[in-house]
């Protein structure tokens, strides 16, 4: 029986898209792709040692800032006033103890009052050099609701500084992805802010366990499972931290927007 020229074309033609299908198949498992990323940096919260009334802002919200900034002030005069008398009361305790030695040969530096009077004297010193709050790092700051005469509270965060020197990339890839994933891969993230301008990166590092709902403390201390369907059971998504490259001119990064990521399996360099 003869086949037909136009048989013969079909059956090409379904067997070249069945080789391409099958081909990108391959290429996408072995370089996998998420549209789940995030833009992640080191968020400082800045937060002061001593409580007091806010006497100076040195900073606006979103300004960009170098370490060592003055952020805020919180009012001296009381750790001031606590300084002078930390002073004043070593001055008396050494002039007590100098006299003891006079009449007994007591070791004046060796005295517990003096210890701790020399110890309350440089908690004293250290109160008023924590009135002046500056920048830890480089970075924007951010979420910043201080004014003058606010009251700023020990130990409680006052505002928020992105270190401008920490972003990264999170990738959210499929558990069924990760085995073909390996720190030092490269990968070429996307910024949904910038569609046409792709970031070099590479594979940091895999993260080794997500947070489960199952198995929580429930009802009378009983753990909850919450009821699974098989046939419509979703991979679960494990993050992959992506340390980036140079960025493109214009390209700003801010954390929280959204990234597409594909990482280049295999492109990890050898170890040594």
């Amino acid at each position: 029986m003869q086949i037909s020229r136009k048989t013969i074309l079909t059956a090409l033609v379904v067997l070249v898209a069945a080789l391409a299908v099958l081909l990108r198949y391959q290429y996408s498992r072995n370089n996998p792709w998420t549209r789940d990323g995030q833009v992640r940096a080191a968020v400082i919260q800045v937060t002061p040692n001593v409580s007091g009334q806010v006497v100076n802002v040195g900073v606006k919200d979103n300004q960009l800032v170098e370490q060592g900034t003055l952020l805020f002030e919180i009012d001296p005069r009381p750790f001031e006033a606590r300084l002078e008398q930390a002073r004043a009361n070593l001055a008396g305790v050494s002039a007590g103890v100098d006299e003891a030695r006079a009449s007994l040969g007591e070791v004046g530096d060796a005295n517990p009052s003096i210890r701790a009077a020399r110890a309350a004297l440089r908690e004293a010193q250290l109160n008023v050099e924590f009135t002046r709050i500056t920048a830890p790092a480089n970075g924007y700051v951010t979420n910043l609701n201080l004014r003058v005469g606010s009251h700023a509270v020990a130990n409680q965060p006052a505002l928020a500084l992105v270190d401008v020197d920490s972003f990264w990339i999170e990738g959210f890839f499929r558990e069924t992805a990760i085995a073909h994933i390996s720190p030092g891969d490269r990968a070429v993230v996307t910024l949904m802010g910038y569609p046409g301008r792709p970031i070099e990166g590479r594979v940091e590092s895999i993260g080794w366990g997500i947070a489960q709902p199952d198995g929580a403390t429930g009802r009378d201390l009983l753990p909850q499972i919450r009821p699974t369907f098989e046939w419509i059971r979703l991979a679960q998504r494990i993050p992959v931290k992506i340390a980036l490259g140079e960025l493109p001119d214009g390209v700003l990064l801010r954390v929280g927007t959204s990234a597409s990521v594909q990482v280049l399996g295999g492109t990890a360099p050898p170890a040594e």
